[in-house]
C-alpha cells in the first residue's frame, strides 16, 4: 500500500464491447438479495457522497483487445449509485444489494465510499479545487478502477476509524492556484473483505491541524517546494502530500 506521498493511479477501463447479451443488461436486484449494510459517522465539516457501487458478470463478458492486437473476453462490469441516508444518531448508511441481478446476474464486486470538506471557502476563500478522500472495499478477485497494488485485507464485519488531516497547496506554475486535499493513511485506501454483512467507518477530521504546501515560483533546476505544517516547522519538499506518521507524531504530541 502506498502512502500519500505517491500520486493517485487510476486504471483507465478501455472502450470495449459488450458480447454474447441481446438482453438487457441492466441491474435488477432481485427483492430476496442480501444485502452489505454501509454505515458511517461523518464530522459536520465533511460531506459523504453517494456509495458507488461495481456490479460484474460472468454470463456477459466483454471484449478487449491485447498489444499485439488479440482479442480477449472479461466479465463484463456495470456500476450503480446509492444514496446515503441520514440515520436518527445523525449517522449515514446504505443498502448495497450483493445480487445485482437481471438477466447477467450480476455480482457486487466493489463499493466506494468517499468525503469531501463541505465548504471551502470558510478555511481558504480562493481554494478553486476539493480533492476528497476514499476507501474502497473489495468483495472478489477484480481490482478496483482506482488502485495501488495493495490491499488490507479484513474477514468478517469493518469497524475502521479513519483519521483525516487538511492540506492546502499553493501553486504558481502556469497561474496562482490553491487546492484543498484530504490526507489519510493511504493515497489509495483499499480493503479487501470476505464475510462482511457490516460496513462501518469512523471519520475522524482533524480540522485545526491543517499543513500548507507552498509550490515555487518559477520552474528551476532543483527548485523545492515548502511545507508549513501544524506546529509551525517548515520542510523543503519535491513531494505534494506531507507523510502521514509525521502528522500522526504531531496529533498524539499534542495529546501528551
Amino acid at each position: 500500500m502506498n502512502l500519500q506521498n505517491s500520486l493517485r493511479l487510476t486504471v483507465l477501463l478501455p472502450a470495449v464491447i459488450l458480447t454474447g447479451c441481446a438482453y438487457s443488461t441492466t441491474l435488477s436486484p432481485p427483492t430476496d438479495s442480501r444485502n452489505i449494510h454501509f454505515s458511517a459517522t461523518v464530522p459536520a465539516d465533511l460531506e459523504s457522497l453517494p456509495l458507488s457501487a461495481m456490479y460484474r458478470s460472468e454470463k456477459c463478458t466483454r471484449n478487449r483487445t491485447s498489444g499485439s492486437g488479440k482479442s480477449y473476453e472479461v466479465p463484463g462490469f456495470n456500476s450503480a449509485k446509492y444514496p446515503l441516508s441520514i440515520t436518527a444518531t445523525g449517522d449515514v448508511s446504505a443498502d448495497i444489494p450483493v445480487n445485482g441481478g437481471g438477466y447477467c446476474d450480476w455480482k457486487l464486486s466493489n463499493i466506494v465510499f468517499e468525503v469531501k470538506l463541505r465548504d471551502p471557502a470558510k478555511i481558504e476563500p480562493l481554494i478553486s479545487k476539493n480533492h476528497g478522500e476514499e476507501a474502497t472495499f473489495v468483495f472478489d478477485n477484480h481490482a478496483p478502477a482506482t488502485f495501488d497494488g495493495g490491499y488490507e485485507k479484513q474477514t468478517g464485519d469493518v469497524n475502521e476509524e479513519l483519521i483525516l488531516f487538511p492540506l492546502i497547496t499553493e501553486s504558481f506554475i502556469g497561474g496562482h492556484e490553491k487546492s484543498f486535499w484530504l490526507i489519510g493513511k493511504y493515497e489509495t485506501l483499499t480493503y479487501k473483505v470476505k464475510n462482511v454483512k457490516n460496513i462501518n467507518l469512523t471519520i475522524d477530521y482533524k480540522s485545526d491541524m491543517k499543513t500548507h504546501r507552498i509550490g515555487i515560483k518559477k520552474k528551476e533546476e532543483n527548485a523545492m517546494a515548502t511545507f508549513i505544517y501544524p506546529d509551525g516547522e517548515q520542510e523543503k519538499t519535491r513531494e505534494l502530500f506531507p507523510e502521514y506518521k509525521k502528522l500522526m507524531k504531531m496529533y498524539n504530541d499534542r495529546k501528551k
